[in-house]
């Protein structure tokens, strides 16, 4: 099984998806599809987030639950968001999908952060993220995302 919490929250002054969103979700999530049939692919996150058509899609779960979910799949993948931070508690190993904030601060050194450059990264690292625009520019293309999970699942 592999989940996927792919959202973090919306912007605090007025409610917009965060920057920190991975723009290609439904681009990977095809091709795990297509080259790994067997993998059961479960979307974890809250009331209100966009369903991704994964085989499954669950929300507002009780901590308790999160964490036996996270200690149960083959590989979790996540953006900079809540999610990956609880399974770094646990000592789970993922995949965090990073774009304008900087894995050398908010990652696990024992995760495998994904950051396209570091030319991206935003200036201020510990501000809101309120008046940051997105940028899709920032982010790895699905297929090396998927190369990752595939190495790990190896």
């Amino acid at each position: 099984m592999i989940i996927i919490s792919p959202y973090s929250k919306p912007t605090i002054s007025d409610n917009k998806p965060s920057p920190k969103n991975y723009p290609y979700w439904p681009e990977l999530i095809k091709i795990i599809r297509e080259k790994m049939p067997e993998q059961y692919i479960l979307q974890v996150g809250v009331s209100g987030e966009t369903d991704l058509g994964c085989d499954c899609f669950l929300q507002n779960l009780p901590l308790e639950v999160l964490k036996t979910l996270i200690k149960g799949c083959d590989i979790w993948i996540s953006v900079d968001n809540f999610f990956h931070h609880l399974a770094s508690i646990i000592g789970k190993r993922g995949i965090v999908i990073f774009s304008l904030s900087d894995p050398l601060i908010f990652g696990d050194p024992n995760n495998i952060n994904i950051l396209k450059d570091r030319k991206y990264l935003r200036a201020d690292q510990f501000n809101f993220w309120d008046n940051v625009q997105p940028n899709n520019d920032a982010f790895v293309e699905p297929e090396i995302i998927f190369e990752t999970i595939s190495e790990c699942l190896r």
